[in-house]
């Protein structure tokens, strides 16, 4: 399909990937009282070369770390692991390359079969315990969850659902907030991305 978002568009063509409306129904992010999705996020076998082929196309550029996974608890346990991951945004979408991970099989079990797989879509959105109870009773089962909080100044939460029976994909909410407010992180992408535009000169 073709969407207003033309640079959205180069790059799902580059990975030979779906727009999530091909996988997921609006009608089913109302029906679950999620907003629609602002991150496609996809596993990458080689996270650099996936920055690059993006890049080439249009989009980012992409802010591209190995960080700690904050409190990931997977499946119940907790456990200690790293991740590979890269943001940017083809217009007004962001796209998230995500590497195999260190201590993880969450996006290498993605990759067995392939370099690139579209692995889930994410929702920022606040009100989380509420979200939560809503997908788990939807018959969505949280897979795994982390986050941090500074006190009552700043916290993210984040959560996977296991949507691949219906969908193919995960459901991934995204719950920011700073002083009880929700808290986006697209002006410090967006900061970042001027920046490094500006230095490349």
């Amino acid at each position: 399909m073709e969407s207003s978002n033309k640079l959205l568009d180069r790059v799902l063509r580059e990975f030979d990937l779906p727009h999530v409306e091909e996988r997921i129904p609006r009608d089913a992010f109302y029906q679950l009282g999620l907003k629609f999705p602002q991150q496609y996020a996809v596993a990458a076998r080689d996270v650099a070369e996936c920055v690059r082929r993006a890049e080439s196309v249009g989009a980012g550029p992409f802010l591209h770390a190995t960080i700690p996974a904050p409190n990931w608890v997977e499946q119940g346990e907790h456990i200690k692991c790293k991740i590979e991951l890269a943001l940017g945004y083809a217009g007004d979408r962001q796209i998230e390359f995500l590497g195999p991970g260190q201590g993880t099989q969450h996006y290498s079990r993605a990759l067995r079969d392939t370099d690139v797989a579209f692995h889930h879509v994410g929702i920022y959105q606040n009100g989380m315990r509420d979200i939560a109870l809503r997908l788990e009773n939807a018959g969505y089962a949280e897979v795994v969850r982390g986050g941090v909080r500074i006190g009552k100044a700043l916290s993210f939460d984040f959560r996977y659902f296991d949507s691949r029976p219906d969908y193919g994909i995960y459901l991934e909410v995204q719950d920011f907030t700073y002083l009880g407010r929700e808290l986006s992180i697209a002006p410090f992408l967006h900061a970042y991305a001027k920046l490094r535009d500006t230095l490349a000169f």
